[in-house]
């Protein structure tokens, strides 16, 4: 009987010992299919993040200038003129860099800029000197003028209010400067790092009273939008 019994109470502890390491192999490879998952759910999380991001810098838009119609002058049959307006640079922050008067024969405004546009995948990354479309506002004119007879915003070869110093402007400078050889050279293009370089122009009839914003996408070009109200009332208000 005493033998029974030891031999039950030996089995009894081998039995315990046996869960025991049971349940603890269990408990590692479950907090290790725990961190596992943790691991996989922040890589996961970062990739998301990174993407949002990418997607963020390829839809984003910043302001270049606001422009205010000031007033128009019309002739005995009640046509346009004349238009006066002024055009107020902006930074990335929407603070006043430069502001200049311009008159316009008539009443189609018509901004006249070079543009550089860069591979979508350094914009997506937020490459430091490839990561926005560039944009050098060059001169307004009408429909009632030739565009060689346009009244001049920005020095050709110059880097325009607000942009970057340093590496970032010197390399803005060199694509000015050679702008219409990587305009026309791929090559040249290419190993500049460059996807566009071009000639744009917007233009829309305009009238007294309005203000409309010079908006550059990040990938893309320019677009010149009326201001919702609200923000048209600032703009005259700061102006």
């Amino acid at each position: 009987m005493v033998s029974v019994l030891r031999t039950l109470l030996v089995a009894g502890v081998l039995c315990g010992l046996v869960v025991a390491a049971f349940w603890r192999i269990s408990a590692d490879q479950n907090q290790r299919a725990i961190d596992r998952l943790e691991t996989l759910n922040a890589e996961m999380e970062s990739r998301l993040a990174q993407k949002s991001a990418m997607i963020a810098r390829l839809n984003r838009s910043r302001r270049l200038a606001h422009i205010h119609i000031l007033g128009q002058t019309t002739d005995a049959d009640e046509q346009i003129t004349q238009t006066r307006l002024l055009l107020i640079e902006l930074d990335d922050d929407s603070t006043e860099l430069a502001r200049q008067t311009f008159t316009i024969p008539g009443d189609v405004l018509f901004v006249d800029a070079w543009t550089v546009k860069f591979d979508r995948n350094d914009v997506a990354e937020g490459h430091p000197q490839r990561g926005r479309t560039l944009v050098l506002l060059r001169r307004i004119y009408s429909d009632r003028m030739a565009p060689r007879d346009g009244l001049a915003i920005d020095t050709p070869g110059a880097i325009p209010p607000g942009y970057a110093i340093g590496d970032a402007g010197n390399y803005q400078k060199r694509l000015w400067e050679y702008f219409w050889q990587l305009a026309m050279d791929a090559q040249a293009a290419a190993a500049a790092g460059v996807r566009v370089a071009q000639g744009e122009v917007v233009y829309k009839p305009v009238r007294a009273g309005q203000i409309y914003e010079l908006v550059v996408d990040g990938a893309g070009g320019m677009n010149l939008m009326p201001m919702p109200a609200d923000d048209a009332a600032l703009s005259r208000a700061d102006g």
